[in-house]
């Protein structure tokens, strides 16, 4: 028999708590990068979705050259709402009633209009989406300018989840 040497085997418990702090810590910091990863990625989508959205009225003032060049979109601000509108896919509408109709269309599509009249009624009508459908971005909003030398500027604006407001500025030689 062998005395004064003791053979020790498996793992001793504060060598197993170590290990499990380690890996606690290991799986909180992939779980915030992967939060991180998950906002970085809605907050991408927000500013596509408003590029497209200013890049569609960009391309209604393009299709209506009967408008002055564009200067019948002029004047179009941040906070104000639709206009009344002709449903000018169904009907035949003049130059104006096609100003009054794009710029309805796409102020309901910014977000913050889903319960205006105006909205609804394009929306029961089937000239837009559902809600559901297109839900358009978070306290979205727009404004039109066009200055005398005829460039066109359409600012998108929305607010983010942390309530900041970020926008997109889009500029086009009318």
């Amino acid at each position: 028999m062998r005395r004064g040497r003791s053979i020790s085997r498996g793992f001793s418990l504060i060598e197993l708590l170590v290990a499990v702090l380690v890996m606690g810590i290991g799986v909180l910091g992939v779980t915030a990068l992967q939060m991180v990863s998950l906002q970085n990625n809605r907050d991408a989508l927000e500013r596509a979705e408003a590029v497209q959205l200013a890049y569609d009225i960009m391309d209604r003032i393009r299709a209506n050259p009967g408008a002055a060049a564009g200067v019948a979109y002029a004047g179009v601000d941040i906070g104000d709402g639709p206009p009344g509108a002709n449903d000018c896919i169904a009907n035949v509408c003049s130059e104006a009633q096609m100003v009054a109709f794009d710029v309805a269309s796409w102020k309901c599509t910014l977000g913050s209009y889903h319960g205006d009249g105006v909205c609804q009624g394009l929306r029961a009508g089937g000239i837009l989406p559902t809600e559901d459908q297109q839900p358009g971005l978070p306290q979205g909003d727009g404004s039109i300018e066009i200055d005398g030398a005829g460039t066109v500027t359409i600012t998108v604006q929305w607010a983010e989840t942390n309530g900041q407001i970020q926008s997109v500025v889009a500029e086009s030689q009318g």
